[in-house]
């Protein structure tokens, strides 16, 4: 019974859910239908207003334009009405006028296109001779019958008030019309102008618009007498106060209406728009809104019978997969922070949080295989388990990440327990008998009370172990403001690096290499700058290493590749012989199956040789995957680009691993320089040299400063030397000038460096 009572209440509230769903779906269409309605009558409003604004200057325009042609023609009118006219022809065909013309007291008239005709009989004329500045109604031409608006002003005797005649010019109501005609809601829109009483002065050539009417309130009501009878009174008293305002109206289809005054002989602009305009967006919308009403629906019911179908068979399991680790059978994450969660009030002592993982995880796996790799962390975990005291946890997460919780009285007791630690973790024993010395990193947080999110605690602890991690032996660190400083600046560099990517921030310093034997310019570095928008260059330290970790060090790295083609080009098309230039590139960007073919697309497409570009990538690169590496060596080589190893002596170097890939160039680390004056150093050095020397492979040594370190380099037989000894980093123009000192200007840089 029990069982079929909760059966009819889970029904129950999956009615009442969909009873609810399908109250907020109509509730929701029914707000974005009137919200869309008010939008776009709202856009109509403005439009019309526009409309009638740019009119009403258009018009403002033109009778301050005769204003001063008549000023300009009184003197020649005053002798020659007709010189007047025929002055006048050149303004009016600049102005779009059909006509312009001179009209004496009497009404005798003379045009620019040679026309004599009277217009005493023009309420235009009269309103002119009279003084006032007069804007016709709509008229038709005497000479061709066609429709017209007339502007007209008084001609005034110079320097006197006298009115001694009248300039008038003629408007084209076709050509007024392309004023208006103005495309709007994708050229469905269209509007009108009409005087007070309702009469065009300009019609619409629009499919959808009235055809041949006089007067708009009669086209309405033609148009369908019952449903615009309303309509049309609405429109009257709007154009009658002369104020704004809309309607609804019918002539075909439903359409709207905006009505706007223009503020010239009480004329409105009357702007249209089908209602099929806006129907078809909220439609659009409506269908979509129902469609997922639908699918929600849909799921949910699914969802529902989902759940009372597995729910009592898969329960247990699904507790074992959440809270249960499988490698270690532990506490994993998520049941790590729920407990926590109830421990961290239940005790008077200090509690901490501590993130650890072990450094060169990746590589014990690859030496000693995933099942040795899975034993050690069990070996942790158990370790880990039994220092525990009452009241602490501990879990296994992803990889080689742990996490646990401790309680003490005094950081130095909490420091003795992880030193304690420490010393039982660090030699590990594998099967076959050999012994690992373990490098662990761990970042601890001592809970404070600035949060009680155990999420947050956890991430704190992770922030503090990633600014020791790979120091090369068992550290840890604390927590503390500079660390949250250091995140709170990597996050404002994360937040300006796409911006500044995109703005052009990112610059190219060109660091020289030189030919030891010769002291000649041989080539370059190009290393990333960044130069903000305020001028303020950010030190490569403060961005690359975060980059290399986010990802985005790809992006940079395309973008200079991009960069110094251009420039190189630049350097050509002024001249200027370039040499070689090589440009870093990241680890990561290995593992994109693409970048060898986009990195030649961009060398296509700037048209540089390739002789001209090479690539750098770090040791550790090579070492990660040398299958991939060799690909991409291969691909680069078909095109011409040679590849330089990067960082030689600074990872886990292999004399034997340069048999296996096919570098060009391998640079030594300025590791190797700084020890030169050790006898035993100064041999390693040599041995590295002839051997990359019988493998076919070219030597460059990195930061070079001193002159003894560049002679012994010399007397080994070093090929190039790169470095402060020879150059500094230098933005292009400077390394430009430096092009035209070497090659042009018959000196030599190099062999003047005296240290």
């Amino acid at each position: 019974m029990g069982k079929y009572k909760k059966l009819y209440g889970t029904l129950l509230l999956g009615l009442i859910a969909i009873i609810i769903l399908l109250t907020a779906v109509f509730s929701y269409s029914r707000s974005i239908e009137e919200s869309y309605k008010e939008e776009n009558i709202n856009s109509l409003k403005e439009l019309s207003n526009q409309g009638a604004l740019m009119l009403h200057n258009e018009i403002k325009n033109k009778q301050n334009l005769l204003a001063e042609l008549s000023h300009d023609v009184s003197r020649i009118f005053v002798n020659d009405p007709q010189a007047a006219a025929a002055y006048l022809e050149e303004a009016a065909e600049r102005n779009s006028f059909k006509r312009i013309g001179v009209a004496l007291t009497d009404g005798r008239a003379y045009t620019t296109d040679g026309i004599e005709l009277n217009i005493s009989e023009r309420e235009y004329f009269s309103k002119a001779i009279r003084g006032h500045t007069a804007v016709s109604r709509n008229l038709d031409d005497y000479t061709d019958g066609g429709r017209i608006a007339v502007y007209a002003v008084p001609i005034f005797e110079d320097g006197s008030d006298k009115r001694i005649g009248v300039l008038f010019a003629t408007y084209s109501l076709d050509t007024f019309r392309k004023t208006i005609e103005v495309s709007f809601f994708g050229g469905a829109g269209y509007s009108y102008v009409v005087q007070e009483n309702g009469d065009v002065v300009v019609d619409s050539q629009h499919s959808e618009s009235f055809k041949n009417f006089k007067n708009v309130y009669a086209a309405l009501l033609t148009a369908d007498p019952v449903n615009n009878k309303d309509s049309a009174e609405k429109l009257w008293q709007m154009i009658n106060s002369k104020k704004g305002g809309y309607i609804e109206f019918y002539n075909g289809s439903q359409k709207y209406m905006y009505c706007s005054p223009i503020g010239v002989n009480n004329w409105m602009l009357l702007t249209v728009t089908p209602a099929s305009v806006i129907e078809d967006k909220i439609n659009m919308v409506l269908n979509k809104t129902y469609l997922l009403g639908i699918l929600l629906i849909a799921i949910f019911l699914l969802f529902i019978w989902h759940i009372m179908r597995i729910h009592t068979r898969n329960q247990k399991e699904l507790m074992d997969i959440a809270y249960v680790d499988e490698v270690t059978g532990g506490y994993s994450f998520a049941k790590f922070f729920k407990e926590a969660e109830l421990l961290l009030p239940e005790t008077d002592k200090k509690t901490a949080i501590v993130s650890m993982d072990i450094d060169g995880f990746k590589y014990f796996n690859d030496m000693f295989g995933y099942g040795e790799g899975n034993d050690l962390l069990r070996y942790i975990w158990q370790e880990v388990k039994a220092s525990l005291n009452e009241g602490e946890i501990l879990a296994h997460g992803v990889a080689d990440t742990f996490i646990f919780l401790l309680r003490f009285d005094t950081r130095e007791e909490l420091l003795w327990r992880i030193n304690d630690l420490c010393l039982h973790l660090n030699n590990y024993i594998t099967k076959s008998g050999q012994v690992y010395k373990l490098s662990l990193s761990m970042g601890i947080y001592e809970v404070d009370g600035e949060t009680d999110d155990i999420v947050s605690m956890a991430d704190r602890a992770y922030i503090a172990r990633q600014t020791i991690k790979n120091k090369g032996d068992t550290a840890w660190a604390f927590y503390d403001g500079a660390v949250r400083d250091k995140l709170l600046h990597e996050k404002e560099i994360e937040s300006q690096m796409e911006k500044a990517l995109a703005e052009g921030e990112f610059i190219a310093y060109y660091q020289p290499k030189y030919s030891t034997k010769e002291q000649k310019l041989i080539g370059a570095e190009a290393l990333v700058r960044w130069r903000r928008s305020d001028g303020i260059i950010v030190p490569p330290y403060q961005f690359v290493p975060l980059f290399e970790r986010n990802g985005f060090i790809n992006k940079v790295d395309r973008y200079m590749f991009e960069l110094v083609c251009r420039q190189q080009m630049r350097w050509l098309k002024q001249g200027l012989l370039p040499v070689p230039i090589s440009v870093n590139m990241s680890r990561m960007c290995l593992y994109d199956p693409h970048i060898v073919d986009e990195y030649i697309g961009v060398l296509n497409v700037s048209g540089l040789s390739a002789a001209y570009i090479k690539l750098e990538l770090t040791e550790s690169a090579f070492f990660e995957n040398i299958s991939i590496m060799n690909n991409v060596i291969e691909a680069l080589h078909k095109v011409g680009i040679k590849v330089l190893m990067d960082d030689f002596g600074t990872g886990y170097s292999s004399m034997m691993m340069l048999k296996n890939v096919a570098i060009d160039v391998l640079k030594l680390d300025k590791s190797f320089v700084d020890d030169i004056g050790d006898d035993r150093s100064e041999k390693i050095i040599s041995n590295i040299i002839y051997l990359a020397h019988s493998l076919q492979i070219e030597v460059t040594a990195e930061g070079v400063e001193t002159a003894a370190q560049f002679e012994f380099l010399k007397s080994v037989g070093c090929d190039y030397i790169q470095g402060y000894y020879f150059g500094k980093p230098q933005p292009a123009e400077d390394f430009a000038a430096l092009l035209q000192k070497e090659f042009y200007d018959g000196s030599d840089a190099g062999a003047d460096k005296k240290g």
